[in-house]
C-alpha cells in the first residue's frame, strides 16, 4: 500500500500545480511531485523513513503558502505520505 500512497500524493500534487491561480510555488509543487513519483515507481527498493519525513516536512512548509483548493491538495497529499510513513514503520 505504500507506494499506492505516494502515487496517490503524486496525484494530488499535480492536481495542485494545475489549481490556479499561479502563486510562484508551482516550480517546487512539480518538485515534490517528482521525488514522489520516483518513489513510487522507479525507485527499486522502498523508501527510507528520513526521505519519506523530509518530503512531508516540505509538504507541511509549503502548505502554509498555498489557499483554497491548493491547500485541500497539499494536505490530502501529506496524509498520503503520512500514511505511507505509518505502513513502513517496522513493528515490535
Amino acid at each position: 500500500m505504500t507506494r499506492e500512497h505516494l502515487e496517490a500524493a503524486n496525484r494530488a500534487l499535480l492536481d495542485a500545480i494545475e489549481t490556479p491561480p499561479e502563486t510562484g510555488l508551482e516550480d517546487e509543487l512539480d518538485d515534490l511531485a517528482d521525488q514522489l513519483w520516483y518513489l513510487a515507481t522507479e525507485k527499486e527498493r522502498m523508501p527510507d523513513q528520513g526521505r519519506l519525513e523530509r518530503v512531508q516536512y516540505r509538504l507541511t512548509v509549503l502548505r502554509e503558502r498555498v489557499h483554497g483548493r491548493r491547500d485541500e491538495l497539499v494536505a490530502s497529499a501529506i496524509e498520503h505520505v503520512s500514511a505511507s510513513r505509518q505502513r513502513e514503520k517496522p513493528r515490535a
